[in-house]
């Protein structure tokens, strides 16, 4: 059954909307129906559905929510969210491996709100999708993980270094590894600058890599088979970008910064 259906299981769009309005304030019939853009008989209808199961009272010339309506629209909004973030993107979260994403995050992805699904050109198919590279450039400070070889890594973090950006990185050993031996004057200038921070994750990271910066949260996921395609789940909400953190900082904690190269 597709996302997009759940949500009208057990309730219709008009008694959905009637709750959340509700949930706003208490509201008489004329002010139901001129935000709801409604009629009368069609919205009594809900009206008298909800009134019977308890959701919502009638005092006073206003309809308002009940007790037992304000518990339930209280975790009604939630789940509508959560469904919004999954079915507006569906074929990308169904292919995708999203138990790499730590449980309490995976609680939250609602978080995420409104997404946005990026690729590279073909012409450009192994680099940063260029609307990342746009927005990176436009940032302040970037803090990413990744468990994956970036090619962007050498060339555009250091010349966002140069530039002032704050970057902090953290990678697997692997990784680092190769950017030591293959890359190793790119990350030497990388680490003398006092903006520039790496660090090599001691715990497995589960997602191929996720870019939170003060602008935009860019992360990408496996597919459930292993395979690693160049392109990414992108947001600008502020409560997405307090999600990047928090997976930033979720693998910080298993982590060790490496300040000069060896």
């Amino acid at each position: 059954m597709k996302l997009e259906m759940l949500g009208t299981l057990f309730l219709s769009d008009k008694r959905k909307d009637l709750l959340l309005l509700l949930m706003e304030e208490p509201r008489n019939i004329d002010d139901i129906k001129n935000i709801l853009n409604v009629t009368s008989s069609a919205i009594m209808t809900q009206i008298k559905i909800l009134i019977s199961q308890g959701l919502i009272i009638h005092e006073d010339d206003l309809y308002k929510l009940s007790d037992i309506g304000k518990v339930v629209v209280k975790k009604m909004v939630p789940l509508l969210n959560t469904l919004g973030v999954f079915s507006e993107n569906m074929d990308y979260w169904e292919n995708h491996n999203i138990n790499a994403i730590p449980a309490y995050l995976l609680d939250r992805i609602d978080d995420l709100g409104h997404c946005e699904f990026v690729e590279p050109d073909l012409d450009r198919m192994y680099e940063t999708p260029q609307r990342i590279e746009e927005k990176l450039l436009q940032s302040t400070h970037v803090m990413e993980v990744s468990s994956y070889f970036n090619p962007a890594y050498p060339s555009t973090y250091v010349e966002l270094v140069k530039k002032g950006t704050e970057i902090s990185l953290i990678i697997t050993k692997p990784v680092f590894e190769r950017l030591k031996k293959e890359y190793s004057t790119s990350l030497r200038e990388y680490l003398e600058r006092d903006n520039a921070k790496i660090f090599v994750c001691d715990c497995p990271v589960k997602v191929a890599s996720s870019i939170v910066t003060d602008r935009f949260l860019a992360f990408s996921l496996f597919y459930r088979n292993g395979i690693y395609h160049n392109h990414a789940m992108m947001s600008i909400e502020k409560t997405a970008l307090k999600w990047g953190e928090d997976l930033f900082l979720h693998y910080m904690k298993s982590s060790k910064e490496i300040k000069e190269v060896e």
